[in-house]
């Protein structure tokens, strides 16, 4: 039944397209690199501002947002340098073929480099082997990471770890998260998605009770707790898995 229940549950997360199938990244080109952006800058941009209906033709588990953005620094300053929404056509041999067609003025306009000033984050930037693969999100841990620090648009400073480094690290920020007021939002939409999976099996439950004799040692408080606790760990185990973008600076914040 644990089982069960941690799968729907799973489902659940899944359907709330945050917590989804691994995701094609966005891209960060420096130097002469072109790194994975284990985060989308532009998405703050598009929840005031959302692209047309019409121009996104092809969405997938693996793309929710529909867009594949690449961003640079110039001047200090990250922007726009395009974006792309995914497509897909059939060769001559009948087969599907996927290909990237730029859709920058079609969001942007004219505007070269658009400048992402309402961005204020951490781009983590993952490289190497994979140490861990996790098919969801963001959540698989590589062999090295960049990490560039970015304040209303304007780069604030950058630091270089390992994988281990890093998972050290978003441990340190989750203990940090969880004394703010942001991570009570988060966790109650994350309890509400757990109630919801108990509501699904409710009825199970109630059938299984039916054929089972209860036990009149049985402590309905010590249960009620115990359910409690296993819940609270399972929560805490989602959010920190599958979460990242609580981690804005690459500094820890000191609680007050």
């Amino acid at each position: 039944m644990k089982i069960i229940r941690f799968y729907y549950l799973l489902i659940l997360l899944i359907s709330t397209k945050v917590f989804s199938t691994g995701q094609v990244p966005d891209y960060l080109i420096i130097d002469n690199d072109t790194l994975k952006i284990h985060s989308n800058p532009l998405e703050p941009y598009f929840e005031k501002n959302p692209i047309p209906d019409n121009l996104i033709t092809m969405r997938s588990t693996a793309n929710w947002r529909g867009y594949i953005a690449y961003f640079k620094f110039v001047n200090n300053n990250l922007v726009v340098e395009n974006i792309y929404k995914e497509e897909y056509r059939t060769n001559s041999e009948g087969r599907h073929e996927d290909f990237l067609t730029s859709i920058y003025k079609d969001v942007f306009g004219e505007t070269i480099d658009f400048p992402c000033d309402f961005y204020t984050g951490l781009l983590v930037c993952p490289y190497g082997e994979i140490l861990e693969y996790v098919h969801m999100g963001y959540s698989s841990t590589y062999e090295f990471y960049k990490l560039f620090e970015v304040k209303s648009g304007v780069f604030i400073k950058s630091k270089e770890m390992t994988g281990d480094e890093y998972s050290a690290f978003k441990l340190e920020h989750y203990r940090y998260f969880k004394t703010t007021e942001d991570y009570k939002i988060e966790r109650e939409k994350f309890k509400q998605v757990m109630n919801e999976t108990d509501a699904m099996f409710a009825e199970d439950v109630k059938r299984k009770s039916k054929k089972k004799k209860s036990s009149s040692k049985e402590n309905s408080y010590l249960k009620q707790k115990e359910a409690e606790y296993h819940q609270n760990k399972m929560l805490d185990s989602f959010m920190f898995q599958f979460l990242n973008n609580y981690i804005k600076t690459i500094d820890v914040p000191k609680k007050n």
